[in-house]
């Protein structure tokens, strides 16, 4: 009994806590990223998913959020170092890093002194202060992300690619290529018993984490901006990669 108990633990824990805690800093530069100003933004979607309801207006402070998804170039210094677990480590090195848990995800951010951008972040970042529903303005355009519904790119394209498809605040890839994920605990009635319209957390407790943006595999819904998905923070997926914000 006492050997199925330990077993049903590691399960639910995961096996992605043995990164040394103690690991050195990372030595080489360090990802880009882009200063996003405070403003007004309105978030979710009255014409999507229940859980994208109600449409409501935020003030958001200024903060910066990774101009790319974090590569596996990236990431492998952070397993070099000993700071990370391991990941998927097939594919080029420019790619986005997949197979990765939340909980590697925010292992990574906070080896290099950032965190997870929250979701009011991610889609402030991702729409700016329009209500446009993709990071581009207008209709869904299939050249300008990395979805199912048609580019060069079988699985996921490099992290400076569609360039075209960038958000307001030119950061890439938020439609498409892989989700991400975010610090969140997913809520799916949260927008409707907020307490705060000033740069708003998550809430404190839940089971699942949120990602968000879609990947290679999905169409043209579920790569809107206001699209939201949960997750099990300890479920890995060849479709969701992250990337660090920071104050």
């Amino acid at each position: 009994m006492k050997r199925l108990l330990l077993f049903g633990l590691i399960m639910v824990v995961g096996c992605h806590r043995y990164a040394r805690p103690d690991a050195p800093a990372p030595t080489s530069e360090l990802p880009p990223m882009v200063r996003i100003p405070s403003g007004r933004f309105v978030m979710g979607d009255r014409n999507g998913e229940p859980e994208e309801y109600p449409e409501h207006e935020l003030r958001m402070d200024a903060f910066a959020i990774d101009r790319f998804e974090v590569s596996r170039r990236s990431y492998r210094s952070c397993v070099q170092a000993k700071a990370c677990d391991s990941a998927r480590d097939d594919g080029a090195l420019d790619a986005p890093v997949v197979g990765i848990s939340w909980f590697d995800a925010q292992a990574y951010c906070e080896w290099i002194g950032r965190r997870l951008p929250t979701e009011a972040e991610w889609e402030y970042a991702a729409k700016g202060s329009d209500l446009r529903k993709w990071p581009w303005a207008g209709v869904f355009d299939a050249t300008k992300a990395n979805t199912r519904d048609g580019d060069d790119y079988e699985g996921a394209a490099p992290i400076d690619a569609f360039e075209a498809g960038a958000s307001p605040f030119g950061v890439r890839n938020l439609a498409g290529n892989v989700a991400e994920w975010v610090a969140d605990y997913f809520d799916p009635v949260i927008y409707r018993t907020r307490d705060s319209i000033l740069h708003p957390q998550g809430p404190e407790k839940g089971r699942e984490r949120v990602v968000r943006g879609g990947s290679f595999r999905d169409g043209a819904h579920l790569v809107r901006v206001a699209s939201r998905q949960p997750r099990i923070p300890t479920e890995v997926d060849d479709t969701v990669g992250f990337r660090c914000a920071s104050d």
